[in-house]
């Protein structure tokens, strides 16, 4: 089923536009080019925070954790910035922020220091009673001349219950792979089991899934040209194998659960017979049983010229469907280096494509493929296609709008899942007196039950500022 799409964006809808309700606040400094991974956190009836990251390695340096406070009115009010760098030489990773209750909020990153042997993962947590930031190392590993350097790998589960650590140590060629895995409670950061995996075939550890049982499950692939994989399942007592069918190539599974069992979706192609591209099926895979329950043919995201991963978002399982929210992202063209501005380097540039919400049976059955009409001008990595919230069981989707001139809309519809996934629209209209180009950034989005709010951002187009706006849902 195709969403009802109107050209433009809603540009010419005045009558359909409500212009009185619109809250938006003064425009604040925002780094379009260095700031990544904005979203709103810590929020309550009185306050709501930005948060945003800058991790930039090389001669210009940058590692700051960012959050801004607003008020009801959308008004900055504070800014707290935290600089994680250690040193020059220390490199950094930011791997997640996780809310830890409505008023703290912890950030882990690694950082590893080839000077100091040691590879750590710190958890950084801000109060936002005391406006201060503490920290403590999770887990660190230090290297010798004999031992090279690991890497970590963080995944919370979809329950938002566990979070999953691993740690996997550098080894030489024909030496077995160990892992070292963490498992923590999400709420309170507390160890739930440790326990150290080795592995001595000619596979490799592509994937990392952390399920929603507390398991973590990993990908193998082979090293050289053969397709076949196999998943790994850990637990705190055990580790079993799990087959794939042969010639079968899974991409970034996620997992899932039905009742109380795990289940992973994950798109993949069979490298045998006619390959239409990388992401022509999406399957279901019975974790306890070991095999895939339904591998479903998809052609939407194989039409789009140069696609390298289709990213797989939110997910409900609910009335007896599965429902997942996918975003596609393709290779666009080249721009110069951020990195190396005066040199003739060149960094890839990226745009999100086609976005679909895939809804299956419990038995892992495609039955419906419906098309999410989004914003076509969607850049990496500040804009994504489009934000989703669900209010009281209704899909709220956010492709946004661009618009220059006295009035700024923004266009959102509403799917009912439960009356066969219609739409109706909800569009809005704010009178803007500064007469700027703006432009939404459709992901960062938040409903506030209580007021009825819908809340969004808008940065300028040609200038490194950004508002908060809200809107009273009708």
């Amino acid at each position: 089923m195709k969403v009802k799409f109107i050209t433009c964006f809603f540009f010419f809808m005045v009558s359909f536009l409500n212009a009185q309700n619109g809250i938006k606040g003064d425009n604040f400094d925002f780094d379009k080019e260095s700031e990544e991974q904005p979203q709103i956190v810590l929020a309550d009836n009185y306050n709501h925070y930005l948060f945003s990251v800058k991790n930039k390695d090389g001669m210009l340096t940058n590692h700051k954790l960012i959050l801004r406070k607003f008020d009801q009115k959308n008004q900055l009010v504070d800014t707290f910035i935290k600089d994680f760098a250690i040193d020059i030489s220390t490199l950094h990773n930011f791997h997640g922020a996780y809310e830890i209750d409505n008023s703290k909020i912890a950030f882990i990153i690694e950082s590893y220091s080839n000077k100091r042997k040691i590879n750590e993962l710190f958890k950084y947590v801000f109060d936002k009673k005391s406006g201060q930031f503490s920290s403590e190392v999770i887990v660190s590993y230090k290297s010798t001349e004999q031992k090279k350097f690991g890497y970590f790998n963080v995944k919370k589960s979809q329950n938002n219950r566990f979070i999953g650590i691993t740690y996997d140590a550098g080894n030489k060629k024909k030496e077995p792979e160990v892992t070292q895995c963490l498992v923590l409670n999400n709420t309170t950061f507390d160890k739930v089991y440790e326990k150290t995996v080795q592995f001595q075939d000619e596979f490799y550890t592509d994937e990392k899934i952390m399920a929603n049982s507390g398991n973590l499950i990993f990908l193998r692939r082979p090293r050289g040209y053969k397709e076949t994989n196999y998943f790994v399942v850990i637990s705190k007592d055990n580790e079993s194998k799990k087959t794939i069918d042969e010639n079968t190539r899974v991409h970034k599974p996620i997992a899932i659960s039905i009742g109380t069992q795990d289940y992973l979706i994950a798109f993949n192609y069979r490298d045998k017979g006619i390959r239409r591209g990388d992401f022509g099926s999406v399957l279901l895979y019975d974790v306890e049983a070991g095999n895939i329950l339904k591998n479903n043919e998809i052609e939407d995201f194989n039409k789009t010229k140069d696609i390298e991963e289709v990213n797989l978002g939110s997910v409900f399982v609910e009335n007896n469907q599965i429902r997942l929210f996918v975003e596609g992202r393709y290779k666009s063209g080249t721009k110069p280096s951020t990195t190396f501005p005066n040199s003739t380097m060149k960094d890839p540039v990226y745009n999100y494509g086609p976005s679909h919400i895939l809804v299956f049976s419990l038995d892992g059955t495609l039955t419906k493929n419906i098309k999410l009409e989004v914003n076509p001008s969607s850049e990496p990595n500040l804009y994504h296609s489009f934000g989703m919230i669900n209010i009281k069981g209704d899909y709220v989707i956010h492709p946004g709008t661009y618009y220059k001139g006295s009035s700024l809309h923004n266009w959102l519809y509403k799917i009912n899942p439960n009356n066969d996934f219609a739409v109706s629209n909800l569009n809005y209209r704010y009178h803007i007196a500064d007469h700027l180009s703006y432009k939404f950034v459709n992901q960062i989005v938040h409903y506030f039950p209580d007021t009825n709010r819908f809340l969004t951002a808008v940065v300028q187009t040609n200038e490194n500022k950004m508002g908060l706006l809200s809107f009273t849902l009708e």
